[in-house]
């Protein structure tokens, strides 16, 4: 989503102190800033993984066909050019042992029918900086008026992950602030996903990852102009609205826009940001002291 479409608040952001305290619906928290010092070539930064060590990054819409990948100081290390797909609406990332997936399905419009995700081989970007991506086509089976309504519909889509031999798809549904989940397998060639499941999350999705033991499951987004933060967990197989969820306030960050979310190194959670009124950032959420792990 473009930053252009995001109010900017008159809220400051505090970046030195890390403020948690528990109101009745939810916990209040200051995530801890990594890096505000980031790239312009990552101004509009919306999906994130990690790989090697580093944070790879991808711009939304209409931005250039790349990743671009950076340490915990903003630097970038790497960029890797796409050289037979466009970024229509690039809106997140996430990998496996194998491959790399783009998630090109943001559909602010809800008219979208060409939704897809590219898929690369990371073996692909070991020794070159321009490879070709295949295409997994996807469709909303569930979506049947294709009308032009800005901002006014349950189809658009922010945010996947992979997890075992499958591809978990979280509606942004600008309507009525819920979430559907799709699951897709990882095979090249076109695929209509049913609704697996939806979870009332009063807000819009714009990052999802999973933990490396696949026990705990994070979904970024905001609402109101706030951001917010649920964590899933305590639930069975793939079944990930079935167990317990924990609703995180990160309105201190203020006018940032959160876009992306990923587990790191040691499964340390960040989230991302794209360029408001605030610069483009990167933050830590030590999520742990509320699992118990």
């Amino acid at each position: 989503m473009h930053s252009s479409l995001f109010l900017i608040l008159l809220l400051g952001a505090c970046h030195s102190t890390k403020e948690v305290k528990v109101s009745k619906s939810s916990i209040v928290y200051q995530p801890v800033l990594v890096s505000d010092s980031l790239s312009a070539k990552v101004n509009e930064q919306s999906g994130m993984m990690w790989y090697k060590n580093l944070f790879w990054v991808i711009n939304d819409s209409d931005c250039e066909p790349k990743l671009y990948a950076y340490n915990n100081t903003g630097e970038i290390k790497n960029e890797v050019e796409i050289t037979n797909a466009k970024n229509i609406d690039w809106e997140d990332l996430t990998d496996d042992h194998d491959y790399i997936y783009i998630g090109d399905f943001g559909n602010n419009l809800g008219n979208r029918k060409d939704l897809r995700v590219l898929r690369l081989a990371k073996s692909d970007i070991e020794n070159t900086n321009q490879v070709k991506t295949e295409e997994i086509g996807i469709e909303w089976t569930d979506q049947e008026d294709f009308s032009k309504r800005l901002q006014k519909h349950d189809f658009d889509c922010e945010a996947f992950l992979s997890f075992g031999d499958s591809l978990f798809f979280f509606s942004k549904n600008w309507a009525n602030y819920k979430t559907r989940m799709y699951s897709a397998s990882k095979n090249i060639g076109a695929h209509k996903l049913k609704v697996k499941s939806e979870f009332s999350i009063n807000m819009l999705v714009t990052g999802a990852d999973i933990s490396s033991d696949g026990k705990v499951l994070a979904l970024v987004g905001y609402k109101d102009y706030l951001s917010y933060l649920i964590l899933f967990s305590e639930f069975e197989g793939t079944n990930f609205f079935g167990g317990k969820s924990l609703r995180i306030d990160l309105s201190p960050m203020g006018g940032a826009q959160t876009e992306g979310i990923v587990f790191g190194e040691n499964d340390s959670l960040y989230v991302s940001t794209e360029q408001t009124q605030l610069p483009q950032s990167i933050y830590r959420i030590d999520y742990k002291q509320w699992l118990g792990k």
